[in-house]
């Protein structure tokens, strides 16, 4: 009795990309859910020769979950960041966890566990999860936003956070998407007897 709607897309001149999850409660009694986004990491050419240089980290002021790979090729210094809207999450940076030992995606470990462990650091198989715990009242709807982006620098990955990671700062960038598309199809209108 729970109806959800996702909508993803990125945005228009930043690399960050948006997970929304709408959710309403039907079921006629308060719920308590919770929402897991995940994501492997590569960070380069081939996953089995860069998750040995993938490094995750917390950030400490924004809550978000931050990857880099100090030897790739191409971006070295660049940082990948995961976040959620919800102010209260939790992550982990370890695939083996998430999924389990000897386990699969198809039913991972981690969403028998009512939170992620926190653990992030090198060595490990890297990805990015990150669980959020929501309530919905009877009747209720809520916006849920993950958002997975790209930076040149830790400052520039928390202004993309500040600026984004919310529902305002979602919908925004939807907007700008959809003018851009309206633009770019509307350019010729054509009218035929047909």
């Amino acid at each position: 009795s729970i109806a959800s709607e996702l909508f993803t897309y990125v945005a228009m001149n930043v690399p960050v990309k948006f997970m929304v999850i709408k959710l309403r409660n039907h079921s006629g009694r308060p719920r308590r859910l919770s929402l897991t986004g995940y994501w492997e990491l590569v960070l380069g050419e081939w996953r089995h020769a860069n998750m040995m240089h993938v490094v995750t980290e917390s950030d400490p002021y924004s809550g978000a979950l931050f990857a880099r790979n100090a030897y790739g090729r191409d971006w070295a210094n660049r940082i990948v960041f995961v976040q959620v809207s919800e102010s209260k999450h939790t992550v982990t940076g370890n695939r083996t966890e998430f999924i389990g030992r000897n386990g699969s995606l198809a039913n991972p470990a981690a969403l028998r566990r009512t939170h992620l462990s926190g653990k992030t650091g090198a060595g490990l198989d890297p990805c990015a999860a990150m669980q959020t715990q929501i309530e919905l009242a009877d009747g209720q709807e809520r916006e849920i936003v993950f958002v997975f982006g790209a930076a040149s620098n830790t400052e520039q990955a928390q202004h993309f956070i500040q600026q984004y990671c919310g529902t305002a700062g979602a919908r925004q960038a939807l907007e700008s998407v959809w003018e851009y598309w309206k633009h770019t199809l509307g350019a010729v209108h054509m009218e035929t007897p047909d």
